[in-house]
């Protein structure tokens, strides 16, 4: 359910680039301080990344800077970039780091970020209005849900229910225990379900 209102615009990338061995190329390179390595990484990643910002901050130019400031970071620490993690996972926490204080500032300046900033779906073949409009409340609501969830709790629920990680790379990439993360999951999901109950009525599954 979530993935299906959700993962909008999420990329098919090619088999070739996706393979751990060419990222394990491209990172060493990249160690070496071969730039060259840095365009292809940067393609691979950029709209899974840009997506778990979006999720996050719900602004498309906030999710923009987001992955840009994410990238310049990848840069200036590559070197200590320890080989034996995933480098999405690495690259994943530098995001979710810088997105988690920009949620702070944007709380303690009591930014406002507008429900218009949610993506339409695509008029494609087979389009069917009706739906569309449908589908687009429906991905309303969980934005406007997930934005009442405190960071801690909008990040592990969006980390492991639209990016799909297990509990354990969760507890890496935030830098807490694999229990903290099951009770966090746990949390978010019971007050997600009362929040949709008390705003929208009936269960969201």
């Amino acid at each position: 359910m979530w993935r299906r209102f959700l993962t909008v615009g999420v990329c098919v990338m090619a088999d070739a680039l996706t393979t751990p061995e060419v990222e394990r190329v491209l990172v060493e390179r990249l160690r070496r301080g071969d730039r060259g390595a840095f365009n292809p990484l940067f393609e691979r990643y950029r709209e899974r990344l840009f997506w778990v910002a979006f999720h996050m901050l719900r602004n498309e130019q906030d999710a923009l800077d987001a992955v840009q400031e994410t990238f310049v970071r990848v840069l200036r620490a590559i070197e200590r970039f320890d080989t034996s993690r995933r480098f999405y996972t690495w690259a994943c926490q530098i995001l979710i780091n810088y997105c988690v204080d920009r949620l702070r500032r944007r709380s303690s300046s009591r930014e406002n970020v507008s429900l218009e900033d949610v993506a339409a779906p695509d008029a494609g073949s087979g389009f069917d209005p009706e739906e569309a409009v449908a589908r687009q409340e429906e991905r309303r609501r969980v934005f406007d849900v997930l934005q009442k969830l405190q960071p801690p709790y909008r990040t592990v629920i969006i980390l492991r229910e639209l990016e799909g990680f297990s509990c354990k790379e969760i507890a890496e990439m935030t830098g807490t225990t694999h229990a903290t993360v099951r009770w966090r999951l746990h949390r978010a999901r019971t007050m997600f379900r009362e929040i949709w109950e008390k705003e929208y009525g009936g269960l969201y599954r």
